[in-house]
């Protein structure tokens, strides 16, 4: 059960928001302590908004080079907030680059680097991977802003207060996002069985037929 928590209590993976975190104005070592305490949370949010795992660390650098850049310029108020915003503009931005890239170089469906190492079970490695197109088919169905929540909730195992401060929306806002997103993923969850239920049976009909013809 997820507890709901004030912005000043925990965020993320980070520990307490303290005054520092809460405003930083830019000086010896900021940037460094801004990099070591928000990291992970960045590498979950890039989840969250839909990039892909494989390149999760690139984006994250991405995301700390703006904030270099532009930490000078940051007035010092709600930090997770500021952080999100600059998460979702890169993942966005990634997300069109590879985009014109799969345009022009036609990149394969599997890369190397994401095939089932030998050592662990070709059969296991295969079903996760197909639970995990499978749910992301789906939630790639569900409004974005929805989604993100959806996420961020129930995968990332974020409060209601900490989504409410990243995404700078009253909390009320994310537990109507939620909800309306819990029945997007339910009914496309079982619209996709029923169509995976037909196709096996339309499968094993064919089957019989073939058998019942013989050689």
């Amino acid at each position: 059960m997820h507890s709901v928590i004030s912005p000043q209590a925990q965020i993320g993976q980070g520990g307490l928001l303290t005054a520092d975190r809460r405003r930083c104005t830019p000086g010896g070592g900021v940037f460094e302590r801004i990099y070591q305490d928000w990291f992970e949370d960045v590498c979950c949010w890039i989840r969250a908004l839909g990039g892909p795992d494989a390149d999760r660390d690139d984006i994250a650098q991405e995301v700390f080079l703006v904030v270099r850049r532009r930490l000078g310029s940051f007035d010092g108020a709600n930090l997770p907030g500021w952080l999100y915003r600059i998460t979702q503009r890169q993942v966005r931005d990634f997300r069109r680059r590879t985009w014109i890239k799969h345009i022009f170089t036609r990149r394969r469906l599997e890369e190397p680097d994401t095939l089932p190492h030998a050592s662990q079970n070709p059969a296991a490695a295969l079903e996760r991977k197909e639970n995990q197109r499978v749910l992301y088919t789906i939630l790639a169905k569900i409004r974005e802003a929805r989604r993100t929540t959806f996420i961020l909730f129930e995968i990332e195992g974020l409060s209601g207060a900490q989504i409410a401060q990243i995404q700078a929306v009253p909390l009320k806002t994310v537990w109507t996002r939620l909800h309306h997103a819990r029945k997007d993923f339910f009914a496309l969850a079982a619209k996709q069985h029923r169509s995976l239920a037909q196709r096996e049976q339309r499968s094993e009909s064919s089957t019989n037929t073939i058998g019942r013809l013989g050689p």
